[in-house]
């Protein structure tokens, strides 16, 4: 059934009917009337494939750039917690504050941001007392941005990408529909079977 077929399977079915049909216009009295039932739900098949298709590209693409932010700042905030440890001692409260009981290995984007805000928070209270924490200092403020820049792409994408699945099988509910009505009027034209290059169309 039409319903178990693939995006790709869908659309290129539906151009094979309608090829079929503007092939037996002269002997298929209702063929214009299904025609312009077909043509339409067709073109919609089409924009809503590239519009998903856009989609997921653009989703992937939001993806990649996320971990990238992601492992650079994972890098980071271990890179600069050692030091922290280096400078006060792995027991001192200003490193104690800043750890969530090894909980940052599996840490979300969203989590990762906030540790990195934490420390962020840490570095510019202790400017004065470590050499290290202005350049560091810079280099986590412009990894929040960048890592909050991304999770708010990556969430875009995916909403869109939702909706793009969404609008593709409305598209293709509508060619199933458009198709079911379709076999049921060659059913009676062709007294019950359906015969020709329409019966494979409609095994």
């Amino acid at each position: 059934m039409t319903a178990l077929l693939a995006p790709g399977d869908a659309l290129a079915e539906s151009q094979r009917l309608i090829t079929a049909l503007e092939r037996q216009r002269s002997e298929l009295p209702f063929a214009d009337d299904v025609l312009a039932m077909h043509r339409p739900t067709h073109a919609d098949l089409e924009r809503s494939s590239e519009l998903s298709d856009g989609a997921v590209e653009a989703w992937r693409a939001a993806l990649a750039q996320r971990w990238e932010c992601e492992v650079a700042g994972r890098r980071l905030y271990k890179q600069v917690v050692r030091q922290l440890i280096e400078h006060y001692g792995d027991t001192a409260p200003e490193v104690q504050l800043l750890s969530r009981g090894e909980a940052e290995v599996n840490s979300t984007p969203a989590e990762l941001l906030h540790d990195l805000r934490r420390l962020q928070a840490a570095l510019d209270l202790g400017v004065a007392a470590l050499p290290f924490a202005p350049e560091r200092l810079a280099e986590v403020e412009r990894s929040c941005i960048a890592l909050e820049a991304a999770i708010e792409e990556a969430n875009i994408s995916e909403a869109h990408r939702r909706t793009a699945a969404l609008d593709r099988r409305m598209a293709q509910e509508a060619y199933r529909r458009a198709r079911a009505a379709t076999r049921r009027v060659l059913l009676e034209h062709y007294g019950g079977h359906i015969a020709g290059e329409f019966a494979e169309l409609f095994i």
